[in-house]
C-alpha cells in the first residue's frame, strides 16, 4: 500500500516540481517548437485570399478555390534544461519524503516512467525511509 501512496505523492509534487525548476532555470528555459508541425515557407495568403464576392443578383456568395489552407497556430513548448529539473526535483521530494517519514512513521516508495524523475524518487524513498526510523 505503501508504493500506490508513495507514486501518488510523487505526481502530485510534480506540480510543485515544474514551477520551481523553471524559477531555478530563469531564463535558461527554451522555447520549443516540435518538430513536423512548424508552418512552411511560402504560405503566405494574398492580400483578398477567403474574401466573398457578392454578386449584384443576390445568388450565394463564391469564395476563391485557389486559397492555400491556413494552417493551424505553431504550439510551442517550453524545455527546462535536465540538470535543473533535476536539482528542483531533488529538493522537493527529499523535503517531502523526510516529513511524511517522519509525521507517518512509514516509508514511501514511489514508481516513475521517466529517467530524469529517479533521482528524485530515490531521494524521496531514502528521505522517507530516514523520516520513518527517526519517528521510532
Amino acid at each position: 500500500m505503501n508504493w500506490i501512496i508513495g507514486t501518488a505523492i510523487l505526481w502530485v509534487l510534480k506540480l510543485l516540481t515544474i514551477p520551481f525548476a523553471k524559477l531555478l532555470a530563469g531564463n535558461r528555459i527554451k522555447k520549443v517548437t516540435p518538430p513536423g508541425i512548424a508552418p512552411t515557407p511560402g504560405m503566405d495568403m494574398p492580400a483578398d485570399a477567403g474574401e466573398q464576392s457578392m454578386s449584384p443578383s443576390g445568388e450565394e456568395p463564391t469564395f476563391d478555390v485557389n486559397v492555400p489552407p491556413v494552417q493551424a497556430p505553431v504550439k510551442v513548448e517550453e524545455h527546462i534544461p535536465t540538470g535543473f529539473y533535476i536539482l528542483a526535483d531533488v529538493l522537493i521530494m527529499g523535503v517531502a519524503g523526510g516529513l511524511l517519514g517522519l509525521i507517518s512513521g512509514y516509508y514511501f516508495i514511489g514508481f516513475s516512467w521517466k529517467p530524469r524523475d529517479w533521482p528524485g524518487m530515490v531521494v524521496f524513498i531514502i528521505a522517507s525511509l530516514v523520516g520513518s526510523f527517526i519517528h521510532g
